[in-house]
């Protein structure tokens, strides 16, 4: 593929990291949607021609993305009255692990910055933790935080951060930096916020193992992640504010059936240090080995699908994620004969989708086509979730081997409800 440069005046976003307007092409992600009006359509995934971070471009303003979490937000899990996944509860656990060791004094002011429904302050509560406050967009996370956990959360995010918020001797920003456009603002914003001996904890998806990770393919380019950060471009990003790497260290978290790496990462504020930038020379090598992987595994998930066409197999696609848009849009899959499109999050039912629009699983719950489960993070869970609560014996069809969970779901026939793909696991 050819590297156009791209410039600000043609649209481009400049630089989140360093705020150049000239950067390299890599990838065009796109996802199939009719409703554009708080979700990115698509975008391109590019490297910067100056200090090497890679982020998306064109994309829309940050006051989009901020309706999108605020009124979409798959984060408070509505579907399961706001208790998270035990993947999650894990994540979190290991989290606050992290904070009992960097933060001694059980009197510390500790604000989390996109909490979710607050597992992680609850657990930091049960710890002795005493003065724990709690940010997110989503309105259900305030009520969700308090019922679950008795914690308070403020609706609100990094650009308007509550009173309460200022001093804070501990500042978490943990899967928050990749969804930011408005980064430099962003964390001038959270820098503002911490006393000057406080600390700034930070977990961010690790671009340098992309390549390592590649089920399902390009998932990292997602309908929310617009940043990408390496080491390097993550330490150019908090020094562009005048934040110092106290330490780092990787970590590989088990999202569903699939791992995430990230990076985690302490900062204090060093108004006084030099603000210049290294540049980073990894960040473009490994996003492009990460697009050739990613395009060599979904080369096999598209022989699967196109056999589905070709079948003319009546499917239920179960799962309108970042996954299944990117497949409606780059692959055959619109072609299948899908009758519904479903998925358990309420935030998503009546979202146009190319011809069709989301519903829940109660709306099919009495049909008899094949179930098609097009989100890899959570076959086993969506399989479960069919049999058991739904009661349907249909056909399970899906598009990842994810072990035990699926494949051995009894069919209505009694046999096994899993169609293996030819895809494998990658790895």
């Amino acid at each position: 593929m050819s590297d156009p440069a791209l410039t600000a005046a043609s649209g481009a976003r400049e630089c989140p990291v360093c705020g150049a307007t000239v950067a390299t092409r890599v990838y065009e992600q796109r996802f199939a949607l009719e409703d554009h009006a708080t979700r990115i359509a698509g975008y391109e995934v590019v490297c910067c021609g100056s200090c090497g971070a890679v982020y998306a471009s064109g994309i829309p303003a940050q006051a989009v993305l901020d309706a999108y979490y605020r009124e979409s937000s798959r984060y408070e899990y509505l579907e399961t009255s706001g208790e998270q996944p035990q993947w999650q509860v894990r994540w979190h656990a290991d989290v606050a692990d992290s904070v009992s060791r960097l933060v001694p004094d059980l009197s510390a002011r500790i604000v989390d910055i996109g909490c979710a429904n607050a597992d992680l302050l609850g657990m930091l509560k049960e710890r002795g933790y005493r003065n724990v406050l709690g940010v997110d967009p989503a309105p259900g996370s305030v009520i969700a935080a308090a019922a679950l956990h008795g914690v308070r959360v403020v609706q609100g995010d990094v650009f308007s951060l509550p009173k309460d918020a200022a001093d804070a001797d501990f500042v978490i920003l943990s899967a928050v930096l990749e969804h930011i456009r408005d980064l430099r603002r962003a964390l001038f914003e959270v820098v503002a916020s911490l006393r000057p001996t406080g600390l700034l904890f930070v977990e961010v998806p690790d671009l340098g193992r992309f390549p390592d990770c590649v089920v399902p393919p390009f998932q990292q380019f997602s309908l929310e992640h617009v940043n990408y950060f390496t080491m390097r471009s993550l330490a150019n990003a908090m020094a562009a504010v005048g934040l110092a790497c106290v330490s780092e260290w990787p970590a590989l978290r088990l999202v569903g059936s699939v791992e995430e790496p990230s990076i985690c990462a302490v900062f204090r504020p060093a108004p006084d240090a030099p603000r210049t930038l290294e540049p980073d020379g990894s960040g473009l090598r490994a996003v492009r080995e990460y697009v050739a992987a990613s395009a060599e595994q979904e080369r096999r998930v598209e022989a699967r699908i196109r056999a589905l066409v070709d079948e003319r197999v009546p499917l239920i696609l179960w799962g309108v994620g970042t996954h299944a848009l990117h497949l409606l849009a780059t692959t055959p899959l619109a072609d299948a004969e899908i009758v519904a499109l479903v998925d358990a999050n309420p935030r998503l039912h009546g979202l146009r989708v190319g011809r069709w629009t989301v519903g829940g699983p109660e709306s099919v719950a009495s049909r008899s086509e094949a179930l098609l489960i097009c989100s890899p993070l959570r076959q086993a869970e969506i399989a479960a979730m069919a049999r058991e609560k739904y009661g349907m014996p249909n056909r399970i069809v899906a598009l990842y081997e994810s072990g035990r969970e699926v494949s051995e779901m009894p069919a209505e026939d009694g046999r096994a409800g899993h169609v293996r793909s030819s895809a494998g696991n990658g790895r």
